[in-house]
């Protein structure tokens, strides 16, 4: 019959026996997570930081390329009118002239990611359908890394004084300045024609204030866009781009882009 001693002794050892099991699983378990990190570390070369400036993609030249290098994602917001948003008439989907320009720069080689901002009936001074202006679209939507803006319109500010439009134009461009700090701007006028006495008002307003921003101007109307056979490109309206207009509009855009473009990329 056991003694009292021999029972003690035999509890002591169950229970180290037990204690060790445990502790030869919790290495074997720590091993396990080990060699899965070092696994999932392996796989996730190439993965972007959250403080990498965009996405970027790799490529190697030729068959014995040394290391790949990143190409960075060019962001391009632009802020506009029905000009941009398309409407009924035209410029819908894959006809829309940001699409098409979108398209042009991918087909040519470089990487772009577009942000269009665009609301019908929207201006510098007038709400669009959504009851927004250009200022507080952009207040909203405008991203802070962006690499290029470019402004769009607008024929919808109508009769203005002069200040106002000024005011409202340089209210837009220093918040697009302060927004996106790094970014190039460029605003791009109303293209009409023919040309109402407010609209040539109002667009030299804005032409004044992007100087003093120090923001890109395209004068459309000084330039003459639409003026040769303007309403081939517009609907019975004389208001709305039809899908020719939209490549016209690709056209004449285009280059602005491109030429930006390669100023932050060179070739």
């Amino acid at each position: 019959m056991p003694t009292r001693h021999g029972r003690h002794t035999s509890k002591r050892r169950s229970r180290r026996k037990r204690q060790g099991g445990k502790i030869v699983w919790f290495l074997i378990l720590t091993l396990a997570a080990g060699l899965l990190s070092a696994y999932a570390l392996s796989q996730a070369t190439g993965t972007s930081r959250a403080d990498d400036p965009g996405p970027s993609s790799t490529r190697t030249d030729g068959p014995d390329a040394g290391p790949a290098f990143e190409d960075t994602v060019v962001k391009i917001d632009v802020l506009g009118d029905s000009y941009t948003a398309g409407s009924t008439d035209g410029g819908r989907g894959a006809a829309n002239w940001t699409r098409l320009v979108g398209t042009r720069l991918t087909d040519g080689g470089d990487t772009v990611e577009l942000n269009v901002m665009a609301q019908p009936g929207a201006g510098y001074t007038t709400r669009g359908n959504a009851g927004l202006h250009f200022r507080e679209i952009a207040t909203l939507r405008l991203r802070e890394d962006a690499d290029i803006v470019l402004v769009q319109g607008s024929r919808n500010d109508g009769v203005q004084t002069w200040d106002a439009m000024y005011t409202a134009a340089k209210s837009l461009y220093a918040d697009i300045r302060t927004r996106a700090p790094g970014a190039r701007v460029i605003a791009v006028g109303p293209a009409v024609d023919p040309v109402p006495d407010f609209v040539q008002a109002n667009n030299d307003a804005m032409a004044q204030a992007a100087d003093e921003e120090g923001v890109r101007y395209v004068d459309a109307l000084a330039d003459g866009w639409f003026s040769d056979g303007g309403t081939a490109f517009f609907s019975e309206d004389g208001i709305h781009p039809t899908d020719a207009g939209h490549e016209y509009l690709a056209e004449k855009i285009f280059p602005l882009l491109e030429g930006t473009l390669r100023e932050i990329q060179p070739v």
